[in-house]
């Protein structure tokens, strides 16, 4: 699809204004500024600091203690008990950090800027800067190849000006080595905390004529010069308890850079730029949307007349005439943000991407395994984006390792288990010490539940295979954990409701509980989840499934108060902020499947529960308003979906597209991204529903390349709400049951052919 850019008419003004580029391992945050352009430099692993081993020994000699407290009504109590007991030794993770800056100098570039142009093209994936001063237009072209794993810029003089710049790399206030690199190359180097990985960074001019100059490398007076950028660290080394001495960790990774570019100039930068193309293309263009009846000509149009900032200026104005050139501009965004942060990688996207501007990030910018970085690839699979999915399945991995240490040291349980914040390092201890988030034993469950979503879209057996084993380390920590009531409900325990507070029936405020809404959920999930791949895999064992079906029969049920609203608690405890950012308790509407229009009781409560949020001020966040939108969709009420969606773009998204949580955070837009395809197509009891919850703006509409479970794909048109024309792909043979509003139809596919049908 081309047409569907990111174009503004001036310079960023902070780090996170940039326009952010991507292979998965190398990010770059172009700021398009004129004399002095930075750059910002990201590398997927740089993390300060090293691993540490963090649980806290005095853990599991309080947990009954902890637990009898949160029974008896005592949560203040408990709360006190656990900061001390359960709090990691030491409470914080290190941060995830910036490569550092690219900083090029530019000398007779003087007079005013005029025609200023900033614009990232989502369908190339690459950025451009283009301004005219004293009769020369000046160009700069700006990608991050993949196959190459270099920052590429080409920069291009026309008229009767030339270039003189120099390059180097910063990294304030960390800096510890600077200097040459070789003819033509600068870097920027160092141990990146005590004990932590080393790192990196190179930047070369691609010109015979280049000079070295002190820790940079400049040209002058040239028409067209091409810069490459690599960044590495020694990650893989530290990781494996292979970590080398400094001098020898920086031969390698100086070594490892000039190959890295001497490949790369070699090539030069417009093979780069074809080649990437072509990769980048193969997944991008493997997916297509369009809404409206006149979308097909908006998305076909070369360039964008109005800027970004000013249809999103118009629209907080009330001018709704680009709302669906936005809505669509945000899944495609967000499928662009993946393929750029997530693709051919080691590490998944964290709280931004891959994109960070600060050292001391908001949130250490990690991940946050409560929600956020599940809700970063809730539509991966939707949108044909399967392979950017790998990334947290390595995660998952490092986590089960470490997490049984955690298991076994605080818990004496066996299996693995991660709390809400993890890093590079795969910490599964609880981190932080604010009531509402750290005690929390979830995440490795919940993780492991898109294992097998993953296995449901690709119908890959041998990945089921790999990944059994994982679900089953994750199950086998709560057959230790669960802590058994009077009347034979097995409970999580102490965990919170993340992030939320509640009110006791002793009049005490507190967040640690016992056996939460979404705890169960998460459970009864990953239960079904593990049960289902054993019959995919023809696991017969009567004792594993007499256990497993036991575990999930003793499950607190999701219960509904006295107002009609579903239990966040298993208490009918008052909610001490009611608009709180996090609405866990709705865990089954979605992510998860337990609240479905057929159990009219819990979807009529899950309405209610939403209602009741919204009116105390809820969805203020951009994650959560994405959230929001997710739940609109499931509870089928397209105008509510485009209501959110118009509020997500009227107060979480910044100028050039990212979201706000605030500040940026990368969620949101990852978020919106399913709460669209959610609107377009759902599917749940063996049934695939069409067009379930679209708003009356999106009546007439295309999709092409909408993954579904099965190894499934489908094209789509829609008119007037209906769906005109369906062409079913098929991996294997495969019945499948289409519905739409109250009409269902069979269709039978063979493998490796399609079928059309309409309604």
């Amino acid at each position: 699809m081309r047409g569907l850019s990111i174009y503004l008419k001036r310079p960023a003004r902070k780090w996170d204004d940039g326009l952010p580029l991507g292979n998965g391992r190398l990010g770059a945050m172009v700021m398009g500024k004129l004399k002095e352009e930075t750059i910002i430099i990201n590398e997927e692993t740089l993390c300060y600091g090293p691993s540490r081993d963090r649980e806290n020994p005095d853990a599991y000699g309080e947990l009954q203690n902890i637990r009898e407290l949160l029974l008896e009504g005592r949560v203040e109590k408990a709360a006190f008990l656990a900061k001390m007991a359960l709090t990691s030794t030491p409470k914080y993770n290190n941060p995830y950090q910036p490569a550092g800056d690219l900083r090029l100098c530019f000398l007779g570039e003087t007079g005013k800027a005029e025609n200023y142009e900033r614009r990232l093209d989502i369908s190339r994936a690459a950025a451009k800067v283009t301004y005219e001063m004293n009769g020369t237009r000046y160009e700069r072209e700006h990608l991050v190849s993949r196959k190459y794993n270099v920052l590429a810029v080409r920069i291009r003089a026309v008229g009767t000006g030339s270039i003189t710049v120099s390059a180097n790399i910063s990294r304030k206030p960390f800096e510890e080595y600077t200097g040459k690199l070789g003819e033509r190359t600068a870097g920027n180097w160092g141990e990146n905390g005590v004990g932590g990985m080393h790192y990196l960074s190179a930047v070369r001019i691609a010109s015979p004529d280049a000079r070295n100059l002190g820790d940079a490398v400049y040209i002058e007076e040239k028409k067209e010069t091409v810069i490459y950028l690599t960044s590495l660290t020694d990650y893989d080394d530290c990781l494996k308890g292979n970590r080398k001495e400094a001098e020898e960790a920086y031969r390698n990774l100086g070594r490892e850079a000039q190959e890295i570019l001497d490949r790369a100039e070699a090539a030069g930068f417009e093979q780069i730029l074809q080649e990437h193309l072509r990769d980048y293309g193969e997944l991008y263009n493997n997916f297509e949307l369009c809404l409206g009846s006149e979308c097909v000509n908006e998305c076909l149009s070369e360039e964008t007349a109005m800027t970004t900032d000013e249809m999103l200026k118009g629209f907080r104005e009330g001018n709704r005439e680009n709302e669906l050139q936005l809505a669509m501009l945000l899944v495609q965004f967000a499928r662009y943000l993946m393929i750029s942060s997530s693709d051919g990688c080691r590490l998944p996207a964290n709280l931004q991407g891959l994109w960070s501007g600060a050292y001391e990030p908001p949130w250490q910018c990690q991940y946050t395994i409560n929600i956020n970085t599940q809700m970063n690839y809730w539509f991966v699979e939707k949108a044909g984006l399967s392979r950017c999915h790998l990334p947290l399945f390595g995660l998952i991995r490092l986590l089960a390792q470490n997490g049984r240490k955690t298991a076994d040291k605080l818990y004496h349980s066996r299996g693995f288990c991660a709390h809400h914040n993890t890093n590079v390092w795969g910490c599964t201890a609880p981190e932080g010490i604010f009531d509402a988030s750290p005690y929390w034993v979830m995440g490795g469950a919940w993780l492991c539940i898109h294992l097998y979503d993953h296995y449901e879209y690709t119908k890959d057996k041998k990945f089921l295979e790999e990944s059994m084993p994982l679900m089953r380390e994750a199950i086998r920590f709560f057959e230790d954990y669960l802590y058994e009531l009077p009347n034979g409900y097995l409970v999580t325990g102490p965990v919170v409701s993340p992030e939320n507070t509640y009110r006791s029936r002793k009049g005490e405020t507190g967040a640690l509980a016992m056996g939460t809404a979404m705890d169960n959920c998460i459970l009864r999930q990953l239960l079904t989840s593990y049960i289902k791949g054993m019959s995919e895999l023809s696991i017969c064992d009567e004792e594993e499934s007499a256990l497993l079906e036991g575990m999930l029969n003793k499950l607190p049920p999701l219960m509904i108060g006295s107002d009609g609203r579903l239990l966040e608690w298993m208490e009918e405890y008052e909610e001490t902020e009611p608009g709180h950012r996090h609405i866990s308790h709705l865990y089954g509407l979605h992510p998860g499947n337990e609240i479905t229009p057929e159990k009219k009781e819990l979807f009529d409560a899950a309405r209610k529960t939403l209602e009741y949020r919204l009116a105390n001020g809820g969805g203020h966040t951009g994650w959560s308003r994405a959230w929001l939108a997710c739940f609109a969709a499931r509870l089928q009420d397209g105008e509510a979906l485009r209501e959110n969606i118009a509020q997500l773009l009227s107060k979480c998204i910044q100028d050039n597209m990212l979201d706000v949580h605030p500040p940026f955070q990368i969620d949101g837009n990852f978020g919106i991204a399913e709460a669209v395809l959610e609107g377009l197509v759902q599917e749940r009891n063996g049934r695939t529903y069409l067009l379930p919850a679209i708003p009356k703006r999106w009546e007439c509409g295309m999709v092409k390349g909408f993954c579904l479970r099965g190894g499934r794909r489908i094209d789509m048109s829609w008119e007037n709400g209906r769906p005109v024309s369906v062409t079913l792909y098929a991996s294997e043979d495969t019945d499948s049951v289409f519905c739409w509003k109250d009409r269902e139809m069979k269709i039978f596919c063979p493998a490796g052919k399609s079928v059309e049908f309409k309604f």
